[in-house]
């Protein structure tokens, strides 16, 4: 079988999928979605790819999707075999403020949500921890007593502090002082009001009265790439996103994202994403598929 799948994640922004099984083969879903989503492989064997790269899936693998990423799961599956797996998908506008407490996380978490990560497939093998955070959380909402919203926001934040402390390899991600992490946020949240227009790293660093060098360096340093890359993930993003929900000529998204002209847009796009502008957005609103 095979779906399209833009996803509603209901009134919440906020869904879990807990060990969910499949004994159906061959099995393939081709989706993207505006939420941030994790995907635990419990049983089952296969191949993610995600624009345009493939991973294989086994057991003990984690997968994270960004917001408007295409992401294929094809498990061909054998007789008397299942795939299991847990889901959970979310809005980042619902985790970000749950995170302002913490900001070295909720710096990391930003990037999560709008950067260009170097790594999304992680391998974690015998370590059961993620696992046992949904358990714990799905545990927890059989309860008569049990509060959504907060059992929501506890399963978000210690998810998101084990991707942070664990997941990430070591040494990716360096450890930040206190003000280098109030800095990254503000690189951040400069990039994030500022991604439309032409970019001038003399002016970024002008408005943060920081050094164009530090600039650069401390952003390549923490992120793994640089803040050109990181400018072009995000302009494609706010693309995805207008793709999807508006009604604008790909010219006028590529005018509004980034100043870009269609042709070198569409190139930009293609190449980033594996297939064109025009094919994501007659895919995911209309329910073509594109395989």
């Amino acid at each position: 079988m095979s779906y399209i799948d833009p996803m509603d994640l209901g009134p919440t922004a906020f869904r879990v999928a807990h060990r969910a099984k499949t004994t159906e083969w061959p099995w393939m879903m081709l989706h993207a979605h505006h939420g941030i989503e994790l995907l635990y492989v419990y049983e089952g064997e296969g191949e993610v790819t995600v624009e345009g790269r493939s991973f294989p899936i086994r057991p003990g693998m984690l997968m994270c999707f960004q917001p408007y990423q295409l992401h294929k799961i094809d498990v061909p599956g054998v007789p008397g075999g299942e795939y299991v797996r847990s889901i959970l998908t979310f809005d980042p506008r619902v985790a970000e403020p749950l995170l302002s407490p913490f900001p070295r996380l909720h710096a990391w978490f930003l990037h999560l949500w709008k950067g260009a990560l170097p790594e999304q497939v992680f391998d974690l093998g015998t370590d059961t921890r993620f696992s046992a955070i949904l358990d714990d959380y799905c545990q927890a909402m059989q309860s008569p007593e049990a509060n959504e919203q907060e059992e929501q926001a506890l399963l978000l934040t210690v998810l998101l502090r084990h991707l942070h402390l664990h997941v990430v390899p070591e040494g990716r991600v360096p450890e930040l002082t206190a003000i280098t992490s109030v800095h990254i946020e503000k690189m951040m949240d400069w990039l994030e009001a500022h991604y439309k227009q032409p970019f001038r790293l003399d002016r970024m660093s002008e408005d943060l009265h920081l050094s164009t060098y530090y600039v650069s360096h401390l952003f390549r340093k923490y992120t793994g790439i640089s803040l050109s890359d990181y400018l072009t993930e995000r302009r494609l993003r706010e693309a995805c996103d207008q793709l999807l929900t508006t009604s604008k000529s790909i010219q006028e998204i590529a005018r509004d994202v980034g100043g870009f002209s269609s042709s070198h847009f569409c190139q930009l796009f293609k190449k980033r994403k594996g297939v064109s502008p025009h094919v994501y957005r007659r895919t995911l609103s209309r329910g073509f598929d594109l395989m």
